[in-house]
């Protein structure tokens, strides 16, 4: 494991060239879509739940840890966001029942309400896939379930510099948006939280005109942050708000894990993709007819589940499947 409190801070080019999925043959362009698709299903997730946002960004948080060690080609991501969730609300003390879970994600991905006499059916058809890959995520993870999140900084800052009352009608909501919005991003895994907390305290202070110029050095002192690194943010930042031109994709009508006719994973897990490999590795979490092992290659730096042990993530429907 990674020593010290930057175990899970890496530049963006280790992320993007360094990323598991990309030797599986998903580009970055496929995974930053992959990415997008997951965290607008956490946030639909979340919303069913009336789930407070902290809840929903740490969830999205320890989806981005699982893939910068695991591969999409390898791991079903709703199988994974619908565990993260799990986890999720479980640290931040809002705890959700395991089968409402179930049931309401296949409801999302299906995109109609699941009959109450088929609700158990359902439950029982997913609740040992979803445990078991509780199991990876933890020990991808290290079972590390710390994540500062960038609000308090925000808030701090706020109220020091944020005082006429012209800038508090408008300043904190578009702030907390810029925030929430760079969970899109992997800014989590490259900067630290007070950083974006600077990144969406100078956006949202541009977006509403403020004098940005004159206040740069004092605000830049008050988040610990380089100019460089703001800059770098920014430019970030406004990529994801020119694919957002685009439509952000939508949860596409399916099941948890859902499979093919012929057994082989549809790797769509929350968009249609296209392109995607339908290859499955001995280590994964897929729901797939025959059962899959944990992954131990996590690719480079990536020690975290060397010493895991050889648990196996299977769907129950296999177990009758099996030869």
């Amino acid at each position: 494991m990674f020593p010290g409190e930057d175990r899970w801070y890496f530049s963006r080019e280790e992320i993007e060239n360094n990323s598991p999925s990309r030797g599986d043959g998903i580009d970055l362009k496929e995974e930053t879509r992959l990415r997008k698709a997951y965290c607008f299903f956490l946030k639909d997730l979340g919303f069913r739940f009336k789930l407070h946002q902290d809840t929903i960004t740490t969830a999205m948080v320890f989806c981005h840890r699982f893939f910068l060690r695991q591969s999409h080609a390898k791991n079903d991501a709703r199988t994974i966001a619908i565990i993260c969730m799990f986890i999720s609300a479980k640290v931040e003390s809002t705890p959700l029942d395991l089968k409402t879970l179930i049931v309401t994600s296949n409801e999302i991905l299906q995109k109609k309400v699941i009959a109450a006499e088929q609700r158990q059916e359902v439950y029982e058809q997913y609740k040992e896939l979803i445990l078991s890959g509780e199991k990876l995520v933890l020990s991808t993870l290290n079972f590390d379930l710390n994540v500062d999140l960038p609000y308090e900084p925000l808030i701090q800052a706020m109220k020091k510099y944020i005082l006429d009352e012209s800038s508090q009608a408008q300043f904190p909501s578009v702030a907390f948006s810029f925030v929430q919005d760079s969970f899109w991003t992997t800014l989590c895994l490259q900067y630290k939280p007070r950083h974006i907390a600077a990144g969406a305290f100078f956006l949202a202070a541009k977006h509403i005109k403020m004098d940005v110029r004159s206040n740069r050095q004092r605000w830049c002192q008050e988040f610990d942050i380089m100019p460089h690194q703001l800059n770098d943010i920014g430019v970030q930042m406004g990529e994801l708000y020119y694919h957002k031109k685009k439509p952000i994709p939508t949860t596409s009508k399916g099941s948890i894990g859902e499979t093919s006719s012929s057994g082989d994973v549809v790797q769509q897990p929350v968009s249609d993709i296209e392109g995607g490999s339908s290859s499955v590795a001995d280590d994964s979490v897929q729901d797939k007819s025959s059962p899959k092992g944990v992954e131990k290659d996590m690719g480079p730096d990536r020690e975290a589940g060397d010493n895991q042990e050889d648990s196996c993530v299977r769907d129950p429907a296999a177990e009758t499947s099996d030869d």
